[in-house]
């Protein structure tokens, strides 16, 4: 067989039609010549067979075909006439070229007997070894014989179809700032016929189906056509006149995430031969691409090289803070800054890692289009992970820092012609900070600037790493209340007090006095006075020292008596005490001052009557560096509680003269009362006289 038509034998066929395999009968051998040697493979490649049959003869005939697909190789028809019980079949097997000259182990047509007419038998027994045109349509013709009959194929035209697609704009914008409207694309599909065998007509139906970004997994695809869908399926009618086409819209999206890559799209189809005036259909050439993909870029500004390297810096600052506030700050915010002074930045993208203990809450976008998603750690172990795009899908060439009027910072670059163009990335990242977190003394974010660029340029900042100190909250319950009221009278010198203590403080406090009474007229009396401190921890264990102030000298003379016998405390020299204990969350610690009071400081006021106010103070020290007191306002200072005892001094009565004029008046009363018993005793010892009837030598009475 000579392959290549060059008038030389290329192979040697061998048939073996009573080859009996497991699921067919019949086989070829294909043996090489290569100058005066003969190579022989009993085995596959080598080896040509059809269909599966149990009794199919394959390779009872054999006829070397003109060239029928136009590809300049001849051909091979190989016969079985025993397949469909006895019905016949003949395959065509095409030629390939290249260095070795063989035959495709491979049919590309299978023609049954019962198809061409029904009722053949034996169809294939026996192929005409010369095909001439027989019917004058300047195609070769095949004879086919079989059981009483010789049927005439006839050979199809071969034609080509060839499709193009085109776009408008050819090139996806990458200027558009308004990432909320899709981009409008028309792609025009063409498809042109062209015959490769000699015939004057041809016509064809086509159907083709272009599949938009067809390498990206649905819903990842970024272009699309009504209702989201990405597939176009539309058929079209073709001759040899000329190319055919059709026209389809679709959408890009206008800030997809990949806008470096192109979209691949991808358009199939099929060919269906229509019959012409000769009762012919064409046959589509082997050699035609039924698939293909058309690629729609984005626009690329990356100079004559068409690389672009670009030279980003990020930056990040802990906004209105220096440090985090356990327990006080609800959020910590971090403000985001990148610059890319190089060329043209594709899917740029800031990545901040933040420590167990806080949490992702939001981003807030001050300019630019910003999309931020984040993982919280799972286990408290890892760090988090923030993850945020920045003005995607291109970052563009030139950006920096621009100060613009009322302090807003921005982002911008100039266009070719020198105005300035803003470019707005600026945005803040938002952490919750748990009131129970657990931090380490000082905590990092960090900041990675990544984009689709292969290269970067060699002063990019990428990184930036920041660390902030952290203080945790106390808190204690604040209550205000009057715990006791006593007045008591102290008599000497004519003088006297009493004492009102009152209790007001975020420590709770408590006071206590006992009663007794001076005797009078004596100095430097004494009162035993007892006071008790309770503090309560409501947020979380610490060690905390309370400190207590107390008076202890008025002038030269001391208040208190024996003002250093405190126990289980150090003395400072200016009457401070201080009480240092951990104490644990929702735990409370009692401390008791205990002292007698003097009377002696109260009579140098040289005043015979007043008011004034003793008062010790109790305040709250910890270690600032680590702990932060809760407070409404914004200095977060510990309050100083006061305990307050008020003497009043007033005179003490006087009753000398009331003494006086009540003896005086009684010693009146009482001789008053003398004179008037004698009087009466007198004129009693009258009366008792004159009624006396016996007194001797007196006158008779008449008759």
């Amino acid at each position: 067989m000579d392959v290549n038509q060059d008038r030389y034998t290329d192979l040697i066929l061998i048939s073996a039609p009573m080859y009996i395999d497991s699921d067919r009968v019949g086989r070829v051998y294909v043996c090489t010549v290569s100058r005066l040697d003969v190579e022989c493979h009993l085995d596959s490649p080598s080896v040509l067979r059809g269909d599966a049959s149990q009794r199919g003869r394959f390779g009872s005939s054999i006829a070397v075909l003109p060239d029928l697909d136009t590809d300049g190789l001849s051909d091979l028809a190989v016969g079985a006439p025993l397949e469909n019980d006895g019905q016949g079949s003949i395959y065509i097997f095409h030629g390939e070229g290249g260095q070795i000259k063989r035959i495709s182990s491979t049919y590309t047509q299978r023609i049954a007997g019962s198809e061409v007419k029904p009722g053949l038998k034996f169809f294939g027994m026996s192929i005409s070894q010369s095909s001439f045109d027989q019917s004058s349509d300047n195609l070769p013709d095949l004879a086919v014989g079989s059981k009483g009959s010789v049927v005439l194929l006839r050979s199809k035209p071969i034609v080509m179809v060839e499709a193009r697609v085109s776009f408008d704009p050819s090139q996806i914008s990458t200027q558009n700032s308004d990432c909320t409207k899709p981009l409008k694309i028309l792609a025009k599909i063409c498809f042109s016929m062209t015959r490769h065998s000699k015939v004057q007509q041809a016509q064809a139906k086509i159907n083709y189906v272009l599949t938009l970004d067809a390498t990206r997994k649905v819903p990842n695809n970024r272009a699309y056509v009504a209702g989201k869908q990405r597939e176009v399926s539309r058929n079209i009618s073709l001759d040899l006149i000329g190319p055919t086409c059709n026209t389809e819209r679709f959408l890009v999206e206008a800030c997809p995430e990949d806008s470096l890559n192109a979209l691949d799209n991808e358009l199939k189809f099929t060919f269906e031969g229509l019959p012409s005036a000769q009762m012919l259909s064409p046959s589509l050439a082997l050699q035609a691409q039924t698939t293909k993909f058309h690629n729609l870029g984005f626009e690329i500004n990356c100079g004559t090289d068409n690389v672009c390297v670009d030279n980003m810096k990020v930056d990040f600052n802990f906004t209105k803070s220096s440090e985090v506030k356990v327990g006080i700050d609800e959020l910590l915010d971090v403000t985001v800054s990148v610059e890319n002074s190089g060329e043209n930045s594709y899917n740029s993208r800031v990545i901040l890692t933040y420590p167990a203990g806080l949490s992702y809450r939001k981003f807030t976008i001050l300019h630019g289009r910003i999309e931020c998603n984040s993982l919280d750690t799972e286990d408290g172990l890892m760090r988090g992970r923030t993850d945020c795009t920045v003005d995607k899908p291109i970052l563009k060439s030139n950006a920096k820092v621009c100060l613009l009027p009322a302090t807003v910072v921005a982002y911008c670059y100039r266009d070719r012609i020198g105005n300035l163009i803003l470019i707005h990335v600026l945005f803040i990242v938002s952490y919750g900070v748990e009131t129970n977190s657990q931090l380490e003394r000082r905590i990092f974010v960090s900041a990675n600037a990544t984009s689709g660029n292969n290269q970067h340029s060699e002063s990019s900042e990428l990184y930036q790493k920041k660390e902030i100190d952290v203080k945790y909250s106390i808190f204690a319950t604040i209550e205000r209340f009057v715990l006791f009221y006593v007045k008591l009278k102290i008599l000497f010198k004519k003088l006297a007090f009493y004492y009102l203590i009152s209790i007001k403080c975020l420590i709770r406090l408590f006071s206590s006095l006992s009663y007794s009474n001076f005797s009078h007229g004596k100095n430097n009396l004494q009162k035993p006075l007892r006071q008790s401190i309770v503090v309560t921890n409501d947020i979380r264990a610490l060690n905390l020292t309370v400190v207590i102030s107390v008076p202890v000298k008025l002038g030269d003379k001391d208040i208190w008596v024996d003002s250093g016998s405190l126990q289980d405390c150090s003395v400072a020299s200016c009457r401070v005490f201080k009480c240092s204990h951990f104490i644990g969350r929702l735990k409370s610690q009692t401390y008791y001052i205990s002292a007698n009071l003097s009377s002696a400081w109260i009579e140098q006021i040289g005043l015979q009557s007043a008011k004034f106010l003793l008062t010790s103070t109790a305040m709250l020290e910890y270690d600032r560096n680590q702990y932060i007191f809760f407070t409404s306002g914004s200095n977060n200072n510990p309050p100083v509680r006061k305990i307050e005892a008020e003497v009043e001094v007033y005179p003490e009565p006087d009753f000398t003269k009331e003494i006086v004029g009540g003896s005086l008046g009684g010693l009146a009363l009482l001789a008053l009362l003398t004179a008037g018993l004698y009087k009466s005793k007198y004129n009693e010892m009258i009366n008792d006289d004159a009624a006396d009837p016996g007194v001797e030598g007196g006158a008779p009475a008449p008759e």
